[in-house]
């Protein structure tokens, strides 16, 4: 794969399918050459990369394994050698519904983040909902990590507002969806636990946090949560509520889905 050229391929789609609102995925491109068919993903020299035909990809896309796009999306030169053209770098697919972007006075789908042109195209067969862009894998991380930090500043302001449980829930969600760093991924999890019914919160300690964090223990959480819940009280915010989210749902589930989407890895510390 490291022989692929950028200017004989165009994206096509991802690699899986949306199942939270927010997510990265490796991106599936189409050799325009040949109209053969492949995820991109940067592979140590001399491994071999397996082709599908038309047929193949498109029995892919309807068992849900790949995810297509309205429209392609031409290769730029991010990830590619400027001297021999050739790929050097991941790429890296990122997807967001407007319902997360919305959660948070409207967080920005840029068209040119750290540098790099993101060409925005809809998912076909689902709606005009969710958009999707290809960088490299450092900045797609990073735009996530922005909207995450985004949703947990909404999230405070709306839990000194004393909003719901369930909207404040919505929002850890969507930052859980997000982020990518240790850090923001901690500051969810002490955020949904200070909205969750007290009897469970060790409970889904026990099963998520704990599994990302396994060097914390139980009573170290529940102190910094505490902690967290006194100062949201009693600092003033300045942002204003907006409207819920369109489908508050149960988020428990969710949440299992999100942490069952293991990150390709993590970085920083959780503090």
């Amino acid at each position: 794969m490291n022989g692929v050229r950028h200017d004989d391929f165009e994206i096509v789609g991802f690699n899986g399918r949306p199942l939270v609102e927010c997510g990265r995925a490796l991106p599936v491109v189409r050799r325009r050459s040949d109209g053969r068919y492949c995820v991109l993903q940067l592979q140590p020299e001399g491994s071999t990369t397996g082709w599908l035909s038309e047929d193949e990809a498109s029995s892919h896309t309807k068992a849900g394994r790949w995810t297509k796009f309205a429209s392609p999306i031409l290769l730029g030169r991010t990830c590619f050698s400027e001297s021999d053209g050739r790929l050097v770098g991941q790429l890296m697919v990122v997807y967001a519904d407007e319902r997360l972007l919305d959660t948070a006075d409207r967080l920005p789908r840029p068209t040119l983040y750290s540098e790099e042109h993101l060409y925005w195209r809809h998912l076909a067969d689902y709606g005009d909902a969710i958009q999707a862009a290809c960088g490299s894998a450092a900045t797609i991380e990073k735009l996530m990590d922005e909207w995450a930090s985004g949703l947990l500043k909404r999230f405070d302001a709306m839990y000194h507002f004393r909003r719901e449980p369930a909207y404040l829930k919505r929002i850890v969600d969507f930052a859980l969806c997000a982020a990518r760093a240790r850090r923001l991924r901690w500051k969810a999890y002490l955020r949904y636990a200070a909205v969750q019914d007290p009897d469970r919160v060790q409970r889904t300690f026990e099963t998520f946090t704990h599994r990302e964090f396994p060097d914390v223990a139980w009573e170290i959480f529940l102190n910094e949560v505490k902690g967290l819940c006194d100062v949201l009280k009693a600092v003033p915010r300045l942002e204003t509520p907006t409207a819920p989210p369109s489908s508050p749902a149960t988020v428990l589930p969710k949440v299992r889905g999100i942490a069952a989407v293991s990150p390709i890895h993590l970085e920083g510390a959780a503090s």
